[in-house]
């Protein structure tokens, strides 16, 4: 991945819209080859397909943790298989990083024993995982009138049951999570209404008001009045109905050694043909099998394509037949996640900290994420469309409103707004998505095959989310091509 989407700190000195025009104009640069990931094991070459007239049996697009997770279970399947990413790393939408030596995520980072298909692969490999301190803070802060407000035990507990009573309708109105809209018409209005909408109608003190306007913002990675109801209720439901273990689920628990780690494990117990650097133009399907085309013209056939790619990727390719005049509608369109994740090397050891403010200011989220001899790493969420992350005296400032006098030692965050093949954060339905859109995405097209962590039910928009839309896939594969 080119290094030019990722802001330091200790990068030079560029002005906000020189900098992203100049992000915008060199994008990211494509490099040909098949060759493998770091510390993943090549695969045999010598494998015939089991199509008659095919390259492949099964050509799956998109390197991310649902494309990783077809491609191993189609080896696994007896399938050749040739999986193909346009960036230069596998793990999409995760990305494995560092802050001056410390191990960070820029992208998808968390995951929890109640998302049962990537707590599944963490069991399956013995992998370890971590806490991160500021999911068990020791105190909790708020912005009131533009100044640090230290809670007291009262009034975290007034914030907690405030949570609570805002998502309490989750159980009455998702009594199935992984059927989102098995309880209709409830589903239906909670959908067609906003978090903020709904949040309005409660008669909470404004310390709590907003903290959770701010936490809604930074788990839809956007604001409330971009969100759903039913979006806020869905992960509470499948966190067991308590906003605690909501919380756990998003931000508690990650792998200790990584995402990056766990594509490496994945990938080495059944190996695909893995060719990076190659974004996709075309996919035809000629009925007795499909065509892929890259954008270097270059041609494979396969009796099945799983494509797995965000949804707002879609409309670069080339469908033929094209896709539902409706699905490119909200391909289009695109989702609500939009938001942004910063980590941010700070002087001294704050402790474990968690905060929250209203979703209007440039951080709605902080936290401790680690903490080190002399310094703390905060992770951050915003998504004030006005902050400029780039900025150091901004990052300087927004941080200082949670916790004064603080002294910004280094900072670093990924637009995933700007990467081609993401063009946006984790995601988030606005009002009326589900209602609009629900139908058309449950489906596939012919041998073209869908596994989309922006799509489905459960975990949508998670690491879990996608690892199942993945399984899934594989599975439809072997029941179309036997």
């Amino acid at each position: 991945m080119s290094k030019k989407l990722i802001s330091s700190r200790k990068d030079s000195g560029l002005g906000q819209k020189n900098r992203r025009e100049f992000l915008k104009a060199t994008g990211i640069l494509a490099v040909s080859g098949t060759v493998s990931a770091s510390q993943i094991k090549e695969a045999p070459q010598d494998k015939k397909s089991c199509t008659p007239g095919c390259d492949y049996d099964v050509v799956i697009i998109g390197g991310g943790f649902a494309g990783v997770t077809a491609s191993r279970d189609c080896v696994e399947n007896g399938y050749k298989t040739l999986l193909l990413e346009a960036r230069n790393r596998l793990g999409g939408r995760t990305f494995s990083s560092e802050l001056d030596g410390n191990q960070i995520e820029l992208g998808g980072a968390w995951i929890h024993h109640s998302q049962p298909f990537v707590w599944a692969e963490k069991e399956r490999y013995s992998m370890e995982v971590d806490e991160t301190p500021g999911a068990m803070p020791d105190y909790m802060i708020t912005i009131e009138n533009g100044k640090q407000k230290i809670l007291n035990a009262e009034e975290v507990g007034v914030v907690l049951e405030a949570f609570q009573r805002y998502l309490s309708d989750s159980r009455t109105v998702i009594p199935r999570p992984y059927e989102l809209m098995f309880n209709g018409e409830l589903a239906i209005a909670a959908d067609k209404q906003s978090a903020r909408t709904r949040l309005d109608e409660f008669d909470f003190p404004k310390y709590a008001y907003d903290m959770i306007d701010g936490y809604l913002g930074a788990a839809g990675g956007s604001t409330p009045d971009n969100m759903s109801y039913l979006e806020a209720l869905r992960c509470t439901e499948l966190s067991g109905g308590s906003f605690t273990t909501y919380m756990d689920a998003g931000g508690r628990f990650k792998l200790r050694d990584g995402t990056q780690a766990l594509i490496e494990n994945m990938l080495n117990d059944a190996r695909p043909e893995i060719r990076l650097s190659t974004p996709v133009k075309e996919i035809v399907d000629l009925t007795s099998q499909v065509r892929v085309t890259t954008a270097r013209g270059e041609s494979v056939t396969a009796a099945a394509v799983i494509v797995a790619l965000p949804m707002n990727v879609l409309p670069s390719l080339d469908f033929s037949p094209p896709l539902d005049s409706k699905l490119l509608q909200a391909t289009k369109e695109g989702h609500a996640g939009k938001g942004y994740k910063q980590y941010i090397k700070v002087r001294g050891n704050h402790g474990n900290l968690f905060g929250a403010a209203s979703s209007k200011n440039p951080y709605s989220v902080i936290g401790t994420f680690q903490e080190g001899d002399g310094y703390t790493i905060i992770v951050a969420f915003g998504a004030d469309t006005t902050f400029d992350p780039y900025d150091d005296r901004a990052v300087q400032s927004a941080l200082s409103a949670f916790i004064p006098d603080v002294e910004v030692i280094s900072s670093t965050f990924y637009d995933w707004q700007l990467d081609p093949y993401s063009k946006g954060t984790y995601c988030n339905y606005a009002p009326k998505w589900m209602t609009k859109y629900d139908e058309v995405f449950a489906r596939d097209n012919g041998r073209i095959l869908f596994a989309q962590g922006d799509h489905g039910e459960g975990w949508r928009g998670y690491i879990d989310g996608a690892i199942g839309a993945g399984l899934k896939s594989a599975q439809r594969v072997k029941n179309l091509i036997g």
